[in-house]
């Protein structure tokens, strides 16, 4: 008797290709990742980021299933990045993880100016 074959996932790149903020406007994540790199790292709160954004609208069961994946493999001593505002420009798969683990702490770094934007957002 034959083995059901296996669900395969996407395979993940290492970065997310693209931040989004407030405004709309697009920054390089690995632009954003290296303009940081020399910030100092700080433990945060888990309970005090904002935990309330939509994110993954619209992921069907094996669209959720690669997300997981990748929360499962994130690497807690690698520190999130905070934008401007204090919203998550890099580590949310982190994030969850810390939470569905029971962390109290996450290691982060912020951002504390506004670059100019990759891709401005467009005028409406």
């Amino acid at each position: 008797m034959s083995k059901p074959p296996k669900v395969r996932l996407n395979k993940s790149e290492p970065l997310q290709g693209w931040y989004c903020d407030r405004e709309g406007n697009r920054y390089s994540v690995a632009r954003l990742i290296d303009d940081a790199k020399d910030l100092p790292v700080f433990e945060i709160p888990v309970a005090a980021m904002n935990l309330g954004d939509e994110i993954w609208r619209g992921e069907n069961i094996l669209g959720l299933a690669f997300h997981v994946r990748k929360c499962m493999k994130a690497d807690l001593d690698c520190p999130i990045l905070l934008d401007w505002h204090g919203d998550i420009a890099d580590g949310r798969h982190r994030l969850i993880k810390a939470i569905a683990t029971g962390k109290r702490t996450l290691k982060a770094r912020r951002i504390d100016w506004k670059p100019t934007p990759d891709r401005p957002a467009e005028k409406t």
